[in-house]
């Protein structure tokens, strides 16, 4: 068995866990994504024994395929000008071959990209984490600008809004804006109805949170992490970055684990960091799901969590394994404090493909 991951060897979570995966003695393949040089090129066989190739790497049964982030795919740079469009839609419908084609393989994905697509819509986890038993915010999504004052102007919450995926806007003095959750009222709308059209968002109840919870779903596992904000800012990602947050090992409550995991299956995911706010009453209402979100940082911010060895555990395990043989296992593997003080991550270099680069905002 060898761990495949779809990812360039130097993504910020791909680096770390191949090194620690290779010093426990497990072979790991990574494939920064569709690509018209050697390394990203891409084969699918149909012959009977249906193989699969990614760059110079087969995907072979046994193996665990980890669909971490890979880049868009990329052009040839001499296709023509009048090309590009007509290479463009072959390549998307490439990718999408290979991806659903690996849910065909005797091989385990995490997750499915099925599952990934169906999941990562913003509605989908609401109605799913509602129908599994999670109390779930009043929302809105819309565009539409009489929808928006309406909704704000009916509810006597207080409420948010958010965008639907982080974004970065480069400036050309050479710092960053970035999206950041802020409270909203009916009162503070802009005037002019256009400009709520300019982009759709998401409205939401706001709750008055106590502190903040990042959950890790591994398989059948849960772990949940209290993020306690010295500002008590709204949306706790930014200081995060600065080192501003404090993360606390706590025990999921039983009703909530086992919604969690009814999730899971209904989404059809067994891996992700999904993210709850705590009220004052000690009520945990669920926001979102990333199923590919970051979680070595946790180890950084309190090295006791050791995610990168139960990620690894459960990576290498098979699939449905329980908790305890996960915490039993963890050992095998260095943790995110050995990769720190091994030197690795200085000596990465940087990828071959163009746009190998990759900024996130999503802790």
């Amino acid at each position: 068995m060898k761990i495949v991951v779809l990812a360039h060897a130097n993504d910020n979570h791909t680096a770390p866990i191949k090194w620690a995966a290779e010093q426990a003695g497990y072979k790991v393949a990574c494939w920064g994504g569709l690509s018209w040089i050697d390394e990203q090129q891409a084969s699918i066989v149909s012959n009977g024994s249906n193989q699969m190739t990614l760059g110079p790497h087969s995907v072979d049964p046994g193996d665990v395929v980890w669909i971490r982030r890979p880049q868009p795919s990329e052009l040839n740079p001499k296709v023509s000008e009048s090309d590009k469009k007509f290479a463009e839609g072959e390549y998307r419908w490439f990718y999408y071959s290979l991806a659903y084609f690996l849910e065909t393989l005797p091989v385990r994905v995490v997750n499915k990209y099925s599952a990934s697509r169906f999941i990562n819509n913003k509605s989908v986890q609401l109605l799913l984490a509602a129908q599994c038993g999670m109390h779930v915010p009043e929302t809105l999504m819309s565009n539409s600008p009489s929808a928006v004052r309406t909704f704000l102007q009916q509810t006597s919450k207080r409420t948010i809004c958010k965008a639907f995926f982080p974004h970065v806007w480069k400036k050309d003095s050479g710092g960053v804006a970035v999206t950041e959750t802020f409270e909203i009222s009916a009162g503070n709308l802009p005037a002019a109805d256009e400009v709520l059209t300019y982009a759709p968002a998401i409205y939401q109840e706001m709750v008055v949170k106590k502190f903040d919870v990042r959950m890790v779903l591994l398989g059948t596992t849960v772990y949940s992490y209290a993020l306690h904000n010295p500002k008590g800012a709204l949306d706790w990602r930014q200081d995060a970055g600065q080192g501003l947050v404090e993360v606390e090992i706590i025990d999921t409550p039983p009703e909530v684990e086992q919604a969690m995991l009814a999730f899971a299956k209904a989404a059809g995911i067994t891996f992700g960091s999904a993210d709850f706010a705590i009220d004052n009453d000690g009520k945990w209402w669920f926001l979102e799901i990333n199923e590919q979100g970051q979680f070595l940082w946790l180890d950084q911010f309190n090295p006791a969590v050791n995610m990168q060895q139960k990620f690894l555990a459960f990576m290498t395990s098979p699939e449905g394994t329980s908790r305890q043989v996960i915490e039993e296992r963890q050992s095998i593997f260095p943790s995110m404090k050995d990769y720190d003080k091994s030197g690795v991550a200085d000596q990465l270099q940087p990828e071959v493909q163009a746009g190998a680069g990759f900024i996130s905002t999503e802790p």
